[in-house]
């Protein structure tokens, strides 16, 4: 007779399950539809607004709406918000860095359906 501990033989088992499952099945998590807009954060060194914009809508047409935020001209900066299709954001970013090779990106956020295109 082999010895044996009440304690461990007393205890339930728990069913095993197949490959590292666990015994119960873990919510399903449903996939959000991405937003079809986005607001790319601009930050470029120059107070030329009007120069600026028009640059950007030269290289990046009608895809694109440009708002500026903020001009701090005493560091000779202007923050600017790129608002765009969200497929379009490897295409635009690309034509940034091209046309304003000094331009800083910020913070990217996504545009919910409730948002009016102008």
């Amino acid at each position: 007779m082999r010895p044996s501990s009440l304690a461990v033989d007393t205890v339930p088992r728990r069913p095993t399950s197949r490959r590292g499952e666990s015994a119960v099945a873990a919510p399903r998590k449903v996939p959000l539809p991405a937003p079809a807009r986005i607001r790319l954060r601009l930050g470029v060194s120059s107070v030329e607004v009007f120069a600026l914009r028009r640059t950007l809508h030269q290289v990046l047409g009608g895809r694109i709406r440009v708002y500026v935020v903020s001009v701090d001209y005493r560091h000779g900066e202007t923050t600017m918000h790129v608002d765009l299709a969200r497929a379009d954001r490897d295409a635009a970013m690309h034509a940034i860095m091209t046309a304003l090779p000094a331009a800083e990106f910020g913070a990217t956020t996504a545009l919910g359906d409730d948002h009016v295109a102008h």
